[in-house]
């Protein structure tokens, strides 16, 4: 099997594991949820179930983001691409794909940034339940430096294919050199 091929099946798999830790995450809130409402009705008060279910919204959202884009789950805004046709939508497209894939990469680049300056100067979160911030950071960095690797890996298949709108998680028997 060609190393192409292989890779590319890897990272496939990489984006369908980080949408199951999204899914897991969604249901951890759902939990965190249900337990602070039972705890409020029983008169007690259990700490931290509110920021917990935020940073689980943050890391869900953020793991999400590759298995997404992979099943051509985002938002597309095309009111000037369905102007154009063939080569000339190809090249805009392109282009858009790339600056999300720049400004991607610089934000998971920044994100890291941030859980090592929260490591390494062991931030606390200002809620009640006072964690360790680089904690939560992490699930957040994770996902987005998954998301520029997904940004980089649809980059290079459109320029192989000669097409952006194939759904990503086509067989790669689709690429140039393979049947």
């Amino acid at each position: 099997m060609n190393a192409i091929v292989v890779l590319d099946r890897a990272l496939r798999t990489l984006y369908l594991w980080c949408g199951y830790a999204a899914a897991a995450l969604i249901v951890t809130i759902v939990c965190l949820v249900v337990v602070n409402i039972v705890s409020r009705l029983a008169g007690t008060y259990v700490s931290g179930m509110t920021e917990g279910a935020g940073y689980c919204m943050a890391g869900a959202g953020a793991l999400g983001l590759a298995y997404t884009l992979g099943e051509h789950g985002h938002i597309r805004v095309t009111m000037l691409l369905d102007r154009f046709q063939g080569k000339t939508r190809f090249r805009l497209e392109l282009w858009a794909l790339l600056i999300a894939t720049a400004l991607t990469c610089y934000l998971a680049w920044f994100l890291a940034r941030m859980v090592y300056i929260s490591w390494l100067f062991e931030e606390r979160s200002d809620g009640s339940d006072e964690i360790l911030i680089w904690i939560p950071q992490t699930a957040v960095a994770l996902g987005f430096a998954v998301f520029a690797i997904c940004l980089v890996h649809t980059v290079i298949n459109a320029v192989l294919r000669g097409d952006v709108e194939r759904k990503a998680s086509s067989s790669t028997a689709d690429l140039p050199g393979e049947g």
